[in-house]
């Protein structure tokens, strides 16, 4: 069980660490993305602070899900925190009008914090 715990946390970190350290740096390609995935206006300048909240929560679960790996009930916080984001953005594409390959990522995303969760749940 520790080993699948181990490869789906790094699974997940291959996602979540980008989207943290772009989120907290507010890089220009980040913000094209998540305007593109939630239309919120971001790079019109609206809403900037969550995308800033974005990054704090990605580092946050970043962290938990690492320390997870030997205090599982972190690692259960950091990856509910995850499918709390992913899920976030999924509904807003779906508020939007998004359907088929466009929700993909995110539902894979979506998928892997999942998985992380459960496993830790189970260990």
């Amino acid at each position: 069980m520790f080993t699948l715990s181990v490869v789906l946390t790094v699974l997940l970190l291959c996602e979540v660490l980008p989207s943290a350290v772009v989120a907290l740096f507010r890089a220009r390609v980040g913000l094209a993305r998540l305007d593109e995935l939630t239309r919120l206006g971001v790079l019109q300048g609206r809403y900037l602070w969550v995308v800033s909240l974005l990054g704090v929560l990605h580092l946050f679960a970043t962290v938990a899900v690492i320390v997870g790996l030997w205090v599982p009930a972190l690692g259960v916080a950091g990856a509910a925190v995850e499918v709390g984001v992913f899920g976030w953005v999924l509904s807003r594409q779906l508020r939007a009008g998004d359907r088929g390959r466009s929700l993909g990522a995110y539902l894979l995303f979506l998928a892997m914090a999942l998985a992380v969760l459960v496993v830790n749940l189970l260990r």
